[in-house]
This record gives structure tokens, sequence and C-alpha cells, in this order.
């Protein structure tokens, strides 16, 4: 959902907010930034996997992002924040043939990132990667 990548608010018990802001009603509401709008507030970057499954609406959030505004706006806040020179964002996807739901993704959508396409490693490839990480398991 567009919400976990930009945020949302979400109820506070009323100890987790300042005495400004506490109420006598039980629990109050807060923003809280989502991981997408923290990296673009901090310049980092971010990962979007499986990003053929998702929503219509998270393709469409990340439009702004990604053309030639390079912002995003945030209603809730009134506010809209810039991606710093920084910020990136890498996408990942299963091919189309793994089934469960995945989409083929417009190609204007495509066009905005760099394609790099990666074979299945081999027994051999995970082998090297577990003893070089691990040499401890080496027989």
């Amino acid at each position: 959902d567009i919400s976990d990548l930009m945020g949302s608010d979400l109820p506070m018990p009323d100890e987790a907010l300042g005495d400004e802001e506490n109420t006598s009603t039980g629990s109050s509401f807060k923003w809280c930034d989502g991981a997408l709008l923290k990296a673009i507030k901090n310049g980092d970057w971010v990962l979007l996997d499986e990003l053929n499954l998702a929503s219509q609406s998270v393709l469409e959030g990340l439009n702004s992002c990604l053309d030639h505004r390079a912002s995003v706006y945030i209603p809730e806040l009134g506010e809209t924040f810039h991606c710093p020179l920084t910020f990136r964002i890498f996408a990942a996807q299963n091919p189309l043939a793994q089934g469960g739901g995945r989409k083929g993704l417009p190609k204007s959508f495509l066009n905005r990132f760099t394609k790099v396409y990666v074979e299945a490693l081999s027994k051999d490839d995970l082998q090297g990667i577990v003893e070089a990480k691990f040499p401890m398991l080496t027989p």
C-alpha cells in the first residue's frame, strides 16, 4: 500500500505524545513516516522488492519521485518533499512466469530504471558464497 511507503497517521497512546498534544480521550493519532519518505528525507537509497506485485496506486505514487519533478506531495502534511541528489530507488522483480499475481509493468514506468538481468545462482556459486562468508564451515 502507498501508505506503507509514504506514511500515515497511526494511533498513539497519550503518554507517547507531548503534553500539548495530549487529550483525555484515551488515544490520539500521530503522523509516522513510511520507509520511502524517510529515505527521501535522509537522501538514502531504498530497495523496492517484487515491484511487479505492487498495486497500481503504489506505482502511481512513485511516479513523481521518478520523473522530472523528483518530489512527492503528502496531502496529509500539506507538504512537498524534494528528492535529494543522493536519494536512489532500486527496484527488483521476479519473472512473470513465476506467477503469484505478477504483472508486466508499463514500459513508460520501466524506462525510468536501468535494467540489470541476473541469472539464478548455481550450486557452486552458493557454495562459494558460504565458504567465503563462513570459512569455519569448510570441511
